[in-house]
């Protein structure tokens, strides 16, 4: 009995599988006359095209300055080149020493000028395919303007610093197309700028992540998609910082930090706490601005909550000055520092 159930079952299952086969053949219509496709319904039938086994050509860098050189390799995704003959053609012309080369070495033309580089493949069953890349380059500059604060002073230029804005703008050397005509994909450090392309954005503004260095990348096309060049730039990060110059009511500020410790000259002295780097966002409405000598807490007593004024009371000894500035949202934007006053 128990070898009679089991052949039971195999047979309940077979009956099903081949009722759901005969159903789904039943989609398509009688196959009793194999004779004549005529009242075959092949509404679901779905045909997949044959891959495409063209032979590609991409260059490095991707958009090669002019006058730069640049390496155009050919790319057989289909492995269906063996046993083929390669031959390089730039501007129909063929490349010395190039034939049956998978990679070489070209120079781009100057700006403004054009250059077609083709791949010609004649395959072993004696069929020829042929791939056309045109080489198009421009100077595209990327100025980068950090919205950080750097006293006037100050002979360097101003950085970013971990959360604060920049601004970047992409030049391009061809005069014969409109910036505003064109489309432009950003990226730091791999993460896409305005959620994809932009046309007419030349100019694009970000805050800065906690890396120490940003790889500013922008690549143009036009309209239709074809792209007409691009660039990268490294920039470095920097935390902010603080230095203390003594401010002057007859000459101002002077442009070399205070000595450390500082003694007094006269009765009193002024100093100001200049932060570099420093998102100016921050810089011109802080979320905490705080001077403290010791343990106490100064009040700010000018109308420049970045400087103080400090009197000698004669007593002497010795204590330290403290200021710190801060945003109280992002952390990392701020500076503190002290420097020893001699009473």
């Amino acid at each position: 009995m128990k070898y009679l159930g089991a052949l039971l079952a195999i047979y309940l299952l077979f009956g099903a599988f081949a009722a759901q086969a005969q159903t789904s053949l039943d989609a398509f219509g009688d196959f009793s006359d194999l004779t004549s496709l005529e009242g075959i319904n092949f509404d679901n039938v779905t045909t997949q095209a044959p891959a495409d086994t063209s032979p590609t050509i991409t260059i490095g860098p991707n958009f090669p300055q002019p006058g730069e050189a640049y390496t155009a390799t050919f790319n057989d995704y289909s492995a269906g080149s063996f046993g083929s003959n390669i031959t390089w053609l730039v501007d129909g012309e063929a490349v010395p020493n190039s034939t049956n080369r998978r990679e070489i070495e070209l120079t781009a033309p100057p700006a403004g000028q054009s250059q077609t580089v083709s791949l010609i493949l004649n395959r072993a069953n004696g069929s020829t395919d042929r791939s056309d890349l045109v080489v198009q380059p421009l100077y595209v500059d990327i100025i980068i303007e950090p919205q950080t604060h750097t006293p006037d002073f100050y002979l360097g230029r101003s950085l970013p610093s971990p959360g604060s804005l920049v601004n970047a703008t992409a030049i391009i050397s061809d005069g014969e197309v409109a910036p505003a005509d064109l489309v432009y994909s950003w990226r730091v450090n791999q993460e896409v700028i305005g959620l994809g392309p932009i046309r007419g954005g030349q100019s694009v503004s970000f805050e800065t992540s906690r890396d120490d260095e940003l790889i500013v990348t922008v690549e143009v096309s036009r309209p239709n998609g074809t792209k007409v060049g691009g660039n990268s730039i490294l920039i470095p990060s920097v935390n902010p910082y603080l230095r203390f110059y003594e401010s002057n009511p007859l000459f101002g500020i002077k442009n070399r930090p205070a000595s450390d410790p500082l003694s007094f000259v006269g009765n009193s002295v002024t100093l100001r706490a200049t932060p570099y780097h420093l998102d100016s966002r921050v810089f011109n409405d802080p979320s905490l601005i705080e001077w403290s000598l010791g343990n106490n807490t100064l009040p700010n007593q000018t109308a420049n909550p970045y400087e103080i004024t400090l009197e000698t009371t004669g007593a002497g000894g010795r204590s330290s000055l403290n200021f710190h500035v801060r945003d109280i949202d992002y952390v990392l934007q701020g500076a503190r520092d002290s420097i020893d006053i001699s009473l």
